[in-house]
């Protein structure tokens, strides 16, 4: 089984983390689940979203799988964007993982790192102004739902993350297997990961 590492910081909005983690929390391959999800942050113990729910993590080093990171935004994320020592902890994990996922706004706090530097990348439409000024060297595409550079997934805001992670499990595991998490979702997928309605 493969891991889905969400790396989480006080005021990540809820579903950017929690959304794309249901969808891949229901990724089966048979019998087995394809994902286990694991919460963590960069000091351990709870950490509050921002919708006040508190969610344990478990400190990085104790971090052991490197298949998918999941880097949720909020309001947040605009002062972790400058805070170094962060970015450099994000850096660092991001290299060591097969896949990277960001939601919303984390793909600004991706984009600091330099990794999607002449890539194609996408964020929250009612952020892209901000999100576009942090980052001169990524490729945004404004129209897109989310993008996929390689092993980077971005995706634009919040609901978007559901959407990416249809689109993840389609890349992975079939488009059949995306659809049926969906439909056990009771979600209206928007497919088109090139047409963001916002």
């Amino acid at each position: 089984m493969k891991a889905l590492n969400v790396l989480l910081f006080d005021g990540f909005t809820t579903m950017d983390a929690l959304g794309p983690a249901e969808v891949l929390s229901r990724a089966r391959e048979g019998e087995r689940k394809c994902y286990e999800i694991e919460y963590f942050s960069v000091e351990g113990g709870l950490v509050g979203s921002s919708t006040g729910a508190k969610i344990w993590t478990r400190k990085l080093d104790e971090m052991v799988k490197f298949d998918v990171l999941l880097v949720p935004g909020g309001f947040a994320a605009r002062e972790l964007a400058h805070e170094g020592e962060f970015i450099a902890i994000l850096g660092e994990l991001a290299r060591r993982h097969e896949y990277v996922f960001t939601a919303c706004t984390g793909s600004v706090l991706l984009a600091k790192t330099g990794l999607l530097d002449g890539m194609e990348a996408t964020s929250n439409k009612l952020s892209w102004q901000w999100a576009t000024s942090e980052a001169l060297n990524v490729r945004w595409i404004r129209a897109a739902r989310w993008c996929v550079s390689g092993k980077f997934y971005t995706s634009s805001g919040v609901s978007a993350g559901i959407d990416a992670a249809l689109g993840f499990v389609a890349d992975m595991h079939g488009r059949n297997e995306a659809q049926r998490i969906a439909v056990t979702m009771e979600y209206v997928c928007n497919s088109d990961k090139n047409a963001d309605l916002f």
